[in-house]
């Protein structure tokens, strides 16, 4: 190989592993292949001064003059190698000079050349990808990033780049299945998986009510409990379970255990509930706590009157106090006593009871006992029990 030569395939390497602008930069280019993987670069005879007519107006900065002179290198080359460097030449003019088009251009020119194979025409396959997807050519980007898999299939980037297509082709499933194929990638390659990939399947699965958001949303408390995980993870059980008023009142109290009640939209469905399923004292309380967190302002309008309805029919509650009730108090050992009463009887109530015995034995610190109930919870309501069996594994 001539000194130019190994000159101008070093300058490949370089230009073609380089970060794109933009979207692009998200993904860590891959490393320039070895030396040892370098092929004999054989241009000929006829090609050599308009390739170097090419390569001096690279150096002397005539970015215009580019595209016509890779065309008079085109118009004499005789091998797959003066094609190709009719291209090449102008990837990093292009990139400095941050001119897309003019980049995709020499970038697709240089795969039609056939001159790469392997992982270096991957290399390729991926940069015009990503160039495709910055110009909403999703179509064309997604060809591109298909090839470059099916020449380097163990590449994790590719599959962070197909993620990102299907994505914005609005096809969120097959978004998510390539990240997850990105994820076993690297671990298979005992790379550690990225903060940020994680973030994005969340925000993939969330956003768009994938199944595996719910899983997803319970082990970010589990890793990293805090009262904006929780509200997370209990607002989307709340939004995919289709729960009656009955059982959010429990996610509601998840909400009040975690410090995840933010503001008006949770604390006005929650209250409301409380007040017309009978349960006053639990309303009370909850106002009071959000009242003294400054959460809400008590001189302020609903606040006020909800306050004041649920101190008046607490004082004048006369009726037998049941499970729910002593719950709502506080009460957890009366409550659990009246809940294990109605787990006894069995039949369509059985679930709804083990939920709300294990909800008053986790408040009064009795974890084996309402890990137990927890786990007993079958049907509509075992997410709920999950999550507060979540809560219970994570508190002090």
């Amino acid at each position: 190989m001539t000194t130019k030569a190994a000159a101008l395939l070093a300058a490949l390497l370089f230009t073609a592993a380089a970060p794109l602008p933009a979207a692009a930069q998200r993904v860590k280019a891959p490393a320039p292949a070895s030396a040892t993987n370098q092929k004999t670069v054989a241009i000929s005879k006829e090609a050599q001064p308009a390739i170097k007519a090419l390569q001096d107006a690279v150096t002397a900065g005539r970015i215009a003059e580019l595209p016509q002179l890779g065309q008079n290198v085109l118009a004499v080359a005789k091998t797959p190698a003066d094609r190709f460097f009719a291209y090449q030449l102008q990837f990093k003019p292009a990139l400095d000079a941050k001119n897309d088009p003019m980049l995709l251009a020499a970038v697709e020119g240089a795969i039609s050349t056939g001159y790469l194979q392997g992982a270096e025409l991957a290399n390729l396959h991926r940069v015009a990808a990503k160039l495709r997807a910055q110009s909403n050519s999703y179509d064309a980007a997604s060809a591109h990033v298909e090839k470059a898999i099916a020449l380097d299939p163990n590449n994790s980037e590719q599959q962070l780049i197909l993620s990102s297509i299907r994505d914005r082709q609005k096809r969120p499933a097959e978004a998510y299945a390539a990240l997850e194929k990105a994820v076993a990638l690297d671990k298979a390659a005992g790379k550690a998986t990225d903060p940020a990939v994680q973030r994005q399947m969340y925000a993939l699965a969330v956003n768009n009510r994938l199944p595996q958001a719910r899983s997803l949303a319970l082990a970010q408390v589990q890793n990293n409990a805090s009262p904006s995980t929780w509200r997370a993870a209990i607002k989307l059980a709340e939004q995919q379970g289709n729960f009656a008023a009955a059982d959010k009142v429990d996610l509601f109290r998840l909400q009040r255990a975690t410090k995840s009640l933010e503001g008006e939209g949770d604390y006005y469905p929650y209250v409301d509930a409380l007040i017309t399923r009978g349960l006053p004292g639990e309303a009370k309380a909850v106002l009071e706590e959000a009242f003294a967190a400054g959460k809400l302002d008590k001189t302020k309008s609903p606040w006020n009157d909800l306050y004041k309805s649920a101190v008046t029919r607490d004082a004048a509650d006369k009726s037998a106090p049941n499970g729910d009730v002593y719950l709502g108090r506080g009460d957890y050992a009366k409550a659990a006593a009246a809940y294990r009463a109605q787990v006894a009887k069995g039949g369509a109530g059985a679930d709804l009871a083990n939920l709300r015995l294990g909800i008053a034995l986790a408040r009064s610190g009795d974890k084996a006992g309402a890990t137990t109930a927890f786990n007993a919870v079958q049907g509509s309501r075992a997410g709920i029990a999950q999550l507060w069996l979540a809560y219970l594994q994570s508190a002090a």
